[in-house]
């Protein structure tokens, strides 16, 4: 069995997402520097605990000040247990404010009780 370090190797912090928490909002900090050119989000998925493989998808917005959501896109895991790194496209919308939300859809055939949880490193700002 893997240990904690060997499922995320750069101690990077992790965010979970599940049921009762599906969603994860990340402030868009000037450090991001969206403004300079960013062309993508970088979504992790560095941990995955999904032993019935419910279908994994998820859906990116951006979120304004105002409060305004805008959807860049959604991705799904294949197969559903499996970690990896994706890439969506910010549609030329951001601005160095606001909010990127990730969102977990829980599928319908979810059963109260089962284990379906997912662990994100910070999302990334791209430029190209």
């Amino acid at each position: 069995m893997a240990n904690n370090s060997d499922a995320n190797p750069s101690h990077e912090k992790l965010s979970y997402l599940n049921a009762d928490k599906p969603t994860l909002s990340q402030p868009i900090e000037l450090d991001d520097k969206v403004e300079a050119g960013c062309k993508f989000v970088e979504v992790e998925v560095a941990e995955v605990r999904n032993p019935q493989r419910y279908t994994a998808t998820f859906r990116v917005e951006y979120q304004t000040k105002p409060n305004e959501k805008i959807n860049l896109g959604s991705f799904s895991l294949y197969p559903s247990d499996n970690p990896g790194k994706f890439i969506v496209p910010t549609q030329g919308r951001l601005r160095n404010q606001g909010a990127i939300v990730l969102s977990l859809l829980i599928p319908d055939n979810f059963r109260r009780g089962d284990v379906f949880s997912v662990g994100v490193k910070r999302i990334k700002f791209l430029k190209q």
